[in-house]
């Protein structure tokens, strides 16, 4: 947020697609790098090869732009278009890589994919915010030099004024429809604690993480039988005063306007989301893995339907997406390391106590992103 709030002066833009440029193929030089160092046989692998080769092209797209400074407005226009392009490339690269490293699990052990992955996806997280961060700066300000309405709460990709609350009655909503249409039943699910608290952060990020984590929710207490149980959910900011009003019910969300402005004063500098569930807790073998990436609970061929888009696998086992991709990761055994990388990538984290028979109680914190 260094370059301040849309409408952007065209100087600030281009130091914002500079910016851009002096970090971008470095972080894509580093990814390249770390392809090569996977062993070769894995690399061999058409689905990791292909990442690498869009790394390849992607780089080698930039550094024409990274020998000069952007100067004029039809050099950034002409950048930010490239830009968009190649971030649309990288949308897929998480489920490619993931399908990659399913088949050649033969030749690597589950560890050192983790090792990879953990390195390789959160500086993917990085790179993509960097370029989306511009992409979305140059947007607003042009739509709104062009006379036309923008959201002020944000600036860029960033929401100055997100209500965590709202997000998860999004992603309840969707997993719901999605878990009636695979199971007949939905789960009702109450938000309680200060509802109406909000906080900077990237909407698309917190997004992802909810509905992974309430898509495990509703499925486990589907399947223990206790869909009659709520799923309760529990928004708490960390201490400051005066930043949100009492308790509330979620049914006032509604009423309140979700364009007011709001005061820095009443931004909570973090928030915890717990998310209660009946589901009959996670089994201490399951547990241990819980972090490790490709860990599932599907069969091997299950997982290879769900890395191929195959129909072997049911819609709520396939509903999940990546930021910025809407790619399909269920059961894969990405979704909670992945949503753990998102959270930490910003201060936060995700931790889960499971009471095995019973259920789980599972911890989101988020930090508010800082103004630089």
């Amino acid at each position: 947020m260094r370059y301040g709030r849309p409408p952007l002066s065209n100087q600030a833009l281009y130091d914002s697609a500079n910016f851009s440029l002096s970090i971008l193929p470095i972080r894509l030089a580093h990814r390249i790098q770390a392809l090569r160092s996977l062993p070769f046989i894995v690399v061999a692998n058409p689905h990791i090869a292909q990442i690498h080769n869009n790394y390849m092209h992607s780089l080698s797209t930039l550094l024409p732009y990274a020998e000069k400074r952007i100067k004029t407005e039809h050099e950034e226009d002409i950048f930010t278009e490239v830009m968009d392009t190649l971030v649309q490339t990288h949308a897929n690269t998480i489920p490619v890589l993931a399908r990659g490293f399913l088949e050649a699990r033969k030749y690597v052990s589950p560890e050192y994919v983790t090792r990879f992955l953990e390195e390789h996806l959160r500086a993917r997280i990085g790179t993509r915010l960097i370029a989306e961060q511009h992409i979305a700066l140059h947007n607003s300000s042009r739509r709104i030099t062009q006379g036309h309405p923008v959201d002020e709460r944000f600036i860029g990709i960033i929401d100055t004024a997100l209500r965590p609350a709202r997000v998860v009655e999004q992603c309840e909503a969707f997993v719901s429809e999605i878990c009636e249409l695979t199971y007949g039943v939905r789960p009702s699910v109450i938000i309680d604690g200060q509802i109406d608290a909000r906080i900077v952060h990237i909407p698309v990020h917190l997004e992802y993480i909810l509905t992974e984590l309430l898509k495990n929710a509703f499925r486990a207490t589907i399947e223990k039988g206790s869909e009659n149980r709520p799923i309760e959910v529990t928004v708490a900011p960390f201490p400051k005063e005066n930043i949100v009003p009492p308790e509330q019910t979620s049914s006032q969300i509604c009423n309140r306007n979700e364009f007011e402005p709001v005061s820095s004063e009443k931004m909570a500098p973090g928030v915890t989301i717990r998310i209660r569930d009946r589901g009959g807790g996670i089994s201490p073998e399951c547990f241990a893995n819980l972090w490790n990436y490709g860990f599932t609970t599907f069969s091997d061929r299950q997982a290879t339907d769900a890395a191929s888009g195959s129909s072997g696998v049911d819609a709520f086992h396939v509903m999940s997406g990546t930021p910025g991709g809407g790619s399909k990761l269920a059961g894969l055994g990405y979704g909670v390391p992945l949503g753990r990388a998102y959270a930490e990538y910003f201060g936060g984290g995700i931790a889960i106590q499971s009471l095995w028979g019973w259920g789980c109680d599972v911890y989101l914190t988020l930090q508010g992103v800082e103004p630089d």
